[in-house]
């Protein structure tokens, strides 16, 4: 397995596998909505089978990020490590998108099953930018996780945020 799929070999945990598919599907059901209210009817069933992708996706990403979480308490130093509180953020912004979802696609399909869909249009068009916003703020402090601090990654290049960044934005030049 090492020579065929190197990369997969080196991670230590499989939750970067899954991130990206959460994030595509909620954003194309909400560009698929956005273009059966502007466009055609015909791109609603496009974005309910989206959003339902995105929320099974979604299930499986918060599990396998608990097992990262989890995996990383383990190698550095628990509640007490470096940046865990960076690691909790990420948890609870991705854990409300999940429930968002996850609930926002019971009432689609409440909505579609009994064929109320223009009564509803907008209450769920409201609901997608609002899981859009949650889901984009809880990417990017896990983008922020791995690209800025190394989590995820090769542990010998991990770094620790400046005291009294406390997890908020900080500018350098």
């Amino acid at each position: 397995m090492d020579h065929i799929l190197p990369g997969l070999a080196a991670i230590n945990n499989i939750h970067p596998m899954f991130v990206h598919f959460p994030i595509a599907f909620f954003w194309g059901a909400l560009a698929m909505e956005g273009a059966a209210i502007l466009v055609h009817e015909r791109f609603h069933p496009v974005s309910t089978w989206m959003l339902y992708l995105g929320a099974i996706s979604a299930v499986v990403t918060v599990m396998t990020g608990f097992h990262a979480m989890n995996q990383i308490a383990e190698t550095m130093g628990g509640h007490e490590g470096p940046n865990h509180e960076l690691i909790h953020l990420h948890e609870h912004w991705m854990v409300s998108v999940t429930t968002t979802a996850v609930l926002l696609a019971g009432y689609l399909f409440w909505v579609n099953k009994r064929k109320m869909w223009n009564a509803h249009r907008w209450g769920y068009m409201i609901g997608l930018i609002v899981l859009a916003s949650i889901l984009t703020l809880g990417a990017d402090r896990g983008a922020r996780l791995v690209y800025e601090l190394g989590y995820g990654v090769n542990p010998a290049i991990l770094k620790v945020m400046p005291q009294g960044a406390g997890g908020e934005e900080h500018h350098h030049h």
